[in-house]
């Protein structure tokens, strides 16, 4: 029997699958640390959602062959201490990804439409419909910092509201003007003078931490808008605040922070016109249960003969470098 170690709960659909082909499950949650060390020689696998596995907490697991992310963020594993063990670190590369893009068009249409204050005048005073002010998506040009699984739908659902789409990822060349029907962005600048929408698809990394910063928001239109459904850090909070206040943008949508749960001092909660989810993005039902099964998938792939490389995590990085 194959032991795995659970560390929070998740799908049915996922553990079943696991089960069903024979491994054996710990479920972290519940059990004390003396109890859970008991299982440590056993574990060959970790099934994470969104817990933290430092160095010495995979240490202790000298069997440990993978783990299986619930999800494609990986900035709470350390995952260069699992390559130096031959630990395979596995993504669940598409399976939150529908849901994450539409979240990013939902803060959009909200920036448009403005539908929390449309739902007030009708309960306060219905004369004033005509102080609305909205736009239509399809006048408007959108910026999409990287190309990967969720910038791509965000690009073909942005393309399908008739909106001009930008694009911009350092796995493009130099000489590579066009993909999907989208102009490629080389120069990180000359896409943001562009936009009247900023949405970052990028992980979080050393290099694209506050790759968007005041002085990158600056080159942006006024009343411009910034959107973050990708990691906390990447757009710098506090030129968010200052730059809503100030007028520069005219608003924003964040489901991600710099420090999650959110503090009562992240800049954010003072943003004039700033909506905000609590990293929910990939809550939706048919995503939950995708990334459960997608992750269990990846587990009985390793132990089945090999390892899961159409989901392995590899390091995606946009370099300022190239901006």
């Amino acid at each position: 029997m194959t032991t795995i170690l659970v560390t929070e709960p998740v799908h049915d659909d996922g553990l079943n699958l696991l089960e069903n082909n024979g491994f054996t499950l710990v479920r972290k949650w519940g059990l004390s640390a003396e109890e859970l060390g008991e299982h440590f020689q056993d574990i060959k696998g970790i099934f994470v959602r969104t817990g933290t596995l430092t160095a010495e907490f995979m240490a202790q697991m000298p069997n440990l062959k993978i783990v299986a992310k619930h999800g494609v963020g990986c900035d709470t594993i350390d995952v260069a201490y699992a390559r130096a063990h031959n630990i395979t670190v596995a993504i669940t590369s598409d399976g939150n990804a529908p849901s994450v893009a539409e979240h990013t068009l939902m803060f959009m249409l909200n920036c448009a439409k403005t539908p929390v204050h449309m739902d007030n005048i009708v309960r306060t005073d219905y004369r004033q419909r005509t102080s609305i002010k909205a736009f239509d998506l399809g006048a408007r040009t959108v910026f999409i910092l990287g190309y990967g699984r969720i910038g791509v739908r965000v690009a073909a659902l942005c393309k399908a509201f008739g909106m001009r789409v930008l694009i911009a990822d350092e796995k493009f060349s130099q000489s590579t003007r066009e993909q999907d029907g989208f102009p490629i962005i080389h120069d990180l600048n000359e896409g943001l003078a562009q936009a009247d929408f900023l949405t970052v698809h990028v992980p979080l990394t050393d290099k694209t931490h506050h790759i968007i910063d005041k002085k990158r928001l600056l080159k942006m239109p006024k009343g411009a808008y910034v959107i973050n459904c990708a990691r906390g850090g990447i757009i710098d909070e506090e030129a968010v605040r200052f730059l809503t206040k100030s007028g520069h943008l005219a608003g924003a949508g964040f489901d991600v922070y710099s420090v999650e749960p959110i503090v009562k001092t992240n800049p954010l909660l003072e943003a004039e016109h700033c909506w905000l989810s609590p990293h929910t993005a990939a809550f939706t039902a048919e995503s939950l249960k995708r990334m459960s099964v997608q992750s269990a998938q990846n587990i009985i792939d390793q132990f089945n003969g090999g390892v899961p490389t159409r989901n392995i995590y590899a390091l995606e990085v946009y370099s300022p470098d190239h901006a």
